[in-house]
Formats: C-alpha cells, structure tokens, sequence
C-alpha cells in the first residue's frame, strides 16, 4: 500500500493537465500512487496507464463527485490534492508529510507562489469570514503574514494535503458545493472535530494567479449563499447575519442593472430556500463536536445531507470492487 496519494484534478484543459503530470512524475515520492479525476475524455497519448490511474468523468458529474471517488479509490494513509496547472518541485511532499506526525493535524496547505512571479504568494492557505467569505490568505503578498495560522482554517483545494482518515470521518467533500466553496467547508467539519491544519512554508507549489477562478454567477452564488448557511455560526448568530447581509449587498451593488445580478439572485434565493439541508448539517456538526479525539484509522463517517450520503455509497461500492 502506498503512503501518499496524489490526485490531480483536471480542469482548464489537456495542456494544463499534461503540464501538471509532468511535473509530478518527475519529482514524485517513490511511494506514492497518482490518480487523475478527468473532467473530459483524455486519449493518454504517452501511454501513462501504467503510472498513472485516469478516472474517467462521468455524465453530469461534478467536479466534487469527481475528486470524492478518487478519494474513495485510494487507501493511502495521506492524500495530496492538486488541481492542474498546478507545478511542483523535487522534494515538495517531505516537508508537508512530516508534519502529520502530530495525530491531531488533519490538513496541511503547501505555500503556493505565483508562477509568473514566483516571489508573489497565491495561497498561504484558506480563510473564512463568519460573513460567508472564503479567501486566501497571503494572496498577493512577496511576505508570510505574521501569524497565517490566526487566519488559516484549511488547506485551498487546489493545493493541499490530507490526512485520508479525516477525510472519511466526514465523506469528504460535499456534493452540495462547487470545489472553491467546499474546501472552507471540509476544512470548517474537520475544525468542529477537534482536528487542526497547518501551513508548511517549506513544501512550495507554482500556480497561476487565476488557479482559483470561480464558477458562473448563478453557480457561484448558489455555492456561496450555501456555504454561509451550512456553517452559520452557533454562537454571534445575529452578527453573522448582519455580516452576510453587507456582503450580498455589496455583491449586488457590483453587479447592479447587469445581467449578472438576476443570475445572482435567483441563485442565492433558492440556495435560501434548503432550509432542510442546513439543519442536518447542523445536526452532523453538533455530532462531530461531541466525537473529540483524534480519527481512528477506520471511523464511522458522519454525512452532512442527503445527496452527500447517496454519492459517498456509490464511491464506498467503488472502493470496495477496486480493493478485489
């Protein structure tokens, strides 16, 4: 069994995901696997089959379901998650693997520089605002901030390391989101259960700047009003909710008498209108918050809605067939 899996997400095209296999297979761990969730046929022209495990798209999949059954295909003790466009260097993993020697961590985030400029910082990890807002710290600083970690909730998904027994501790990713919102989202469920993340300047990863592009205004709204409900605070409930409601505003004051703002609002309207979803999410964080402790090495998955269970079954039979 290898120690580390790394899964590349493909997106942004054949030449992006050629560019990050390259990479990878030039200066990957000698125990490893690699897994690629494709989000478009790929003919495998240099005949990488045998190094490389292509998992094809399919129909009406989503870019989450994608990389949740490449999670499921593995049974490496660690997962590194790389979208592509993505480069790394020789050595990049050693830093980041060792820092799982503390149970407790569930999540590491490499320091990803800007390509182009590669003293420019594109991540030093992921932040979230009780408002809704998901950013990434550091982004467009030549400087560490003083105290990332004061900011830092979780590792970006288009750079990070994973501890795979906290990841089946929630099922992963949820289906109910686009990848740049259910990042803060595992990162927030995996914090309601008593795990930590960590930034490890010492493991570095070159991305573009726009590595991080959003989705479509509806969808981004959809994901983003969903995100904000699914993890709306217990505690300064109201002062969430006033916060929330100023950045909406500002949203829509951006887009006002443009196309985009409909898009906006009907996508954020119907978000508003799955109250059942956030109270079971609700009930599984509350659930989370009472397992304590470090993740056994085969725990029972706490699910967070409905469609999240049915996609994890499906991915879990998967599993289970690659393991014959």
């Amino acid at each position: 069994m290898p120690r580390l899996a790394i899964v590349i997400r493909a997106v942004r095209g054949i030449d992006s995901l050629e560019r990050t296999l390259v990479s990878v297979l030039e200066n990957r761990p000698s125990d490893c696997e690699i897994l690629v969730a494709l989000d478009r046929p790929y003919a495998d022209p240099y005949e990488l089959k045998d190094e490389v495990r292509f998992i094809p798209a399919a129909k009406r999949s989503s870019p989450v379901a994608g990389v949740n059954e490449a999670f499921a295909l593995t049974r490496a003790p660690f997962v590194h998650l790389l979208s592509s466009g993505c480069t790394v260097t020789e050595g990049w993993t050693e830093a980041a693997l060792a820092r799982f020697g503390d149970r407790q961590l569930a999540s590491v985030a490499p320091l990803v520089m800007d390509r182009e400029r590669p003293e420019r910082i594109v991540a030093a990890g992921l932040g979230y605002r009780a408002s809704g807002r998901r950013f990434l710290v550091g982004r467009g600083s030549c400087d560490l901030p003083l105290a990332p970690s004061s900011e830092m909730v979780g590792a970006c998904s288009f750079a990070a390391f994973y501890r795979k027994a906290a990841l089946d501790l929630v099922g992963g990713f949820s289906a109910q989101l686009g990848m740049a919102q259910a990042d803060v989202d595992l990162a927030l469920s995996l914090k309601h259960a008593g795990l930590t993340s960590a930034l490890e300047p010492q493991s570095r990863v070159l991305a573009a700047d726009e590595i991080d592009a959003g989705e479509g205004p509806f969808l981004q709204a959809l994901h983003d009003e969903r995100l904000f409900w699914r993890n709306l605070p217990g505690k300064r409930r109201g002062s969430a909710l006033v916060a929330h409601a100023g950045l909406v505003s500002m949203e829509l004051v951006r887009s006002f008498l443009r196309p985009r703002m409909l898009l906006e609002l009907a996508g954020r309207t119907l978000a508003c209108c799955q109250i059942g979803n956030y109270a079971r999410r609700h009930a599984a964080l509350v659930q989370l918050g009472s397992r304590g402790g470090r993740p056994k090495s085969a725990p029972e998955r706490v699910r967070v809605d409905a469609a999240h269970a049915a996609s994890a079954h499906s991915q879990s039979a998967g599993a289970r067939a690659h393991s014959r």
